[in-house]
């Protein structure tokens, strides 16, 4: 049995829609500081969560801040376990599209489900939530498709964002980076 803390606001999905869609962006780098840091450590032990997204991430809500825990960090474990394409159970726009393209669930591929989280904490939406999650969408992010920039978003944040979204994984920046 695995007990952990209760988080009151639920997960991230949960919190945004009780915040109407809108942060602050200081809420927005508590949270992702937070879970930067909980990547950095699990890719620290050589492992990686694979299946990243707004479902996996807890928020407590303090009286001044912001605070956000990765769950469910035991689903996929270390970096070299081969994992095939019939197993992947991510949420689609948050699998990095070397992912659903076949290859192996990597540091990398966590580092593009932060910059998809980073987005939809910019946009304060779900990533293509005007589009169904099929094939069709799979073969898009696999050909390059990638949400626009939100107006407003500060160019620094829009950066590291394109970063952790490019197309090739050797390109992403570590979670040691991002922190």
């Amino acid at each position: 049995m695995f007990v952990m803390r209760y988080y009151e606001n639920g997960d991230l999905y949960s919190y945004l829609e009780e915040s109407m869609e809108i942060l602050c962006w200081r809420d927005i780098v508590d949270i992702l500081w937070s879970i930067s840091t909980g990547l950095e450590s699990i890719h620290e032990h050589d492992l990686v969560h694979g299946y990243l997204h707004g479902g996996n991430i807890l928020i407590e809500s303090e009286m001044n801040s912001v605070d956000a825990k990765i769950a469910d960090t035991g689903l996929h474990g270390p970096v070299d376990k081969q994992v095939s394409s019939e197993q992947i159970y991510g949420v689609i726009p948050f699998v990095a599209p070397e992912v659903l393209d076949g290859s192996a669930i990597s540091k990398e591929s966590d580092i593009y489900s932060f910059g998809m989280i980073m987005w939809m904490l910019s946009a304060g939406i779900r990533p293509y939530n005007d589009r169904p999650h099929d094939k069709q969408l799979i073969q898009e992010i696999c050909s390059g498709l990638r949400p626009n920039e939100i107006n407003g978003t500060p160019p620094v944040f829009s950066r590291l964002m394109l970063q952790c979204l490019n197309a090739n994984p050797l390109n992403r920046p570590t979670a040691s980076q991002i922190c």
